[in-house]
């Protein structure tokens, strides 16, 4: 087992979210928990949770619509910070382990 260069930002989607989601296409999975997304990014000792999500919450906030929706035109508007915060829970873990052997692979 070896710690890695990285930070995790772990990511749930919350209610405002889901309303959005179902009003576009008018159903949503029975359970929401399988919803967690995990996001690996540089480990920075020096930087706060908060300063780590403000660096990466548009691209996090994008990828989590695009997922559900691929028409931006559907999108919030503007996607602050603060909107961020309302439709997400978002936790940044500094500790990163590799259990696996195997390498990382990267899919394009």
């Amino acid at each position: 087992m070896h710690s890695i260069n990285r930070a995790a930002i772990v990511v749930r989607p919350k209610s405002p979210f889901f309303d959005w989601a179902q009003l576009l296409e008018g159903g949503l999975p029975k359970s929401t928990k399988p919803w967690t997304s995990v996001y690996l990014v540089p480990a920075n000792e020096d930087a706060s949770p908060e300063r780590i999500l403000r660096s990466y919450f548009e691209q996090i906030f994008e990828e989590q619509l695009v997922a559900w929706h691929r028409d931006d035109d559907d999108w919030p508007k503007r996607r602050t910070f603060s909107l961020f915060q309302q439709w997400f829970d978002a936790e940044v873990e500094d500790l990163v382990f590799d259990l696996s052997e195997e390498p990382i692979e990267h899919e394009d």
